[in-house]
């Protein structure tokens, strides 16, 4: 199974989760989809397995599981403080409740996600303004560009678009063809 270019409504729906900020570490900015299950793991494409993530926590965690990367993580953190003797007041004991601690936010984090990706309302207001982009367009530069839209969005709760103008087809005088805005007060 390979991996697949997710469309650019996606990508920016999913970058945008968890208020913008990268699943793993919580503080940076996500920049780049990261797939939970690995793909090489058996992990799928689908947008249930996309989380917002930071460079550096999608390249750092690149085929590990979600346990092994927040254990790396967590020792990363807290490995300075850690006790030399493994029995000490901050030895291996210690060290396991700290990795349980961030495995449950992590896991929190993941599941806050994958609520916001299957708010309906959130998905077609994404949808809606961005499913004419390209695959292929810099994620980086939509994100920046939508972010202030998104801000305003999820405050007034995802509002759909206004219906589009009722237009019919007319043929003019010289039998060209164009569109012709409907009245309101109306029928056709």
């Amino acid at each position: 199974m390979g991996r697949k270019k997710q469309d650019m409504w996606v990508r920016l729906m999913v970058l945008f989760a968890n208020m913008g900020r990268c699943v793993y570490c919580d503080y940076a900015e996500s920049q780049v989809i990261d797939h939970v299950v690995p793909v090489r793991g058996g992990g799928s494409d689908y947008w249930h397995n996309l989380v917002p993530a930071c460079e550096a926590c999608n390249l750092g965690k690149s085929d590990k599981g979600v346990l092994a990367w927040v254990a790396q993580l967590t020792y990363q953190r807290h490995g300075t403080e850690a006790s030399s003797w493994p029995h000490g007041a901050k030895g291996v004991w210690w060290m396991r409740e700290k990795i349980d601690h961030d495995f449950d936010e992590t896991v929190a984090r993941i599941e806050g996600v994958r609520l916001d990706l299957e708010d309906e309302a959130r998905r077609d207001w994404f949808f809606d303004r961005y499913w004419m982009l390209s695959k292929n367009d810099p994620v980086y530069l939509w994100r920046g560009w939508a972010a202030a839209r998104v801000a305003k969005a999820r405050e007034e709760g995802w509002p759909k678009p206004p219906p589009p103008p009722r237009t019919r087809i007319v043929r003019d005088h010289l039998g060209h063809l164009h569109f012709e805005r409907i009245p309101e007060d109306k029928t056709v």
